[in-house]
């Protein structure tokens, strides 16, 4: 199969201060790649030198905004967007708050579609992109105590699935992934009885997304789904 390179792409990553994102900028580095690593403590964060720290919080539309002006000044063209922010919630639907519904919601969903919503404005004006929500099996499969979860997750699914089919005319591809369960920092911090020790390290999710953002743009890869042993 004949594979794209990468050298000299333009590349978001969201969330990219820790977990699957840290190691999505760090990979991509390696390949020549200029990022633009964006999250909110992501000044904070331990990042190669090239690499360009953007703050942003996804859910305050005001912020994504001051984000986009900042990307701007520094580049015309956006190649590729990377969603990888996410929050885990397993709890009982009785037990789950107003709060913790419309966090996760917030967070999981309506975030990812507004920061994909401003990527893909901007591949429009080349007709060419590809834009990447990392999802999870929760997207794929309803689970006990993961009520919230699960909708916020197949309605991430929902969302990508239709933007592939717009935005396959206009030249851009939308790729799903659903990895069940990483090994990531605070990513369960609301629910600390989960056991992560058997899930899957970013790092080996990062190295299949790399390999499939270098498909050759004939082909449109929609969905990736990466189950643990």
């Amino acid at each position: 199969m004949l594979m794209m390179n990468l050298s000299g792409k333009i590349v978001l990553v969201i969330g990219a201060s820790q977990g699957l994102g840290k190691e999505m900028v760090n990979l991509l580095v390696k390949e020549n790649v200029k990022v633009f690593a964006l999250a909110r403590s992501i000044q904070d964060s331990d990042l190669p030198s090239s690499v360009i720290k953007i703050s942003v919080d996804i859910i305050d539309t005001k912020s994504i905004a001051s984000a986009f002006e900042q990307i701007d000044k520094e580049t015309q063209r956006i190649d590729i967007l990377i969603n990888c922010v996410g929050q885990g919630l397993i709890k009982p639907f009785e037990s789950v708050t107003q709060a913790e519904i419309i966090e996760t919601l917030s967070l999981n969903l309506q975030g990812n579609i507004l920061m994909a919503q401003e990527g893909y404005k901007r591949m429009l004006r080349h007709k060419s992109g590809h834009i990447v929500n990392i999802i999870s099996t929760s997207g794929i499969k309803g689970k006990a105590s993961e009520t919230i979860y699960c909708a916020s997750k197949w309605g991430l699914r929902g969302f990508s699935e239709a933007l592939r089919q717009e935005a396959r005319k206009k030249g851009i591809r939308v790729s799903a992934i659903f990895p069940g369960g990483m090994q990531t920092e605070n990513f369960w911090k609301i629910s600390p009885e989960v056991d992560t020790k058997d899930f899957i390290k970013p790092k080996l999710v990062a190295e299949q997304i790399v390999h499939l953002l270098k498909t050759d743009p004939s082909i449109s890869p929609s969905e990736l789904i990466l189950e643990r042993m």
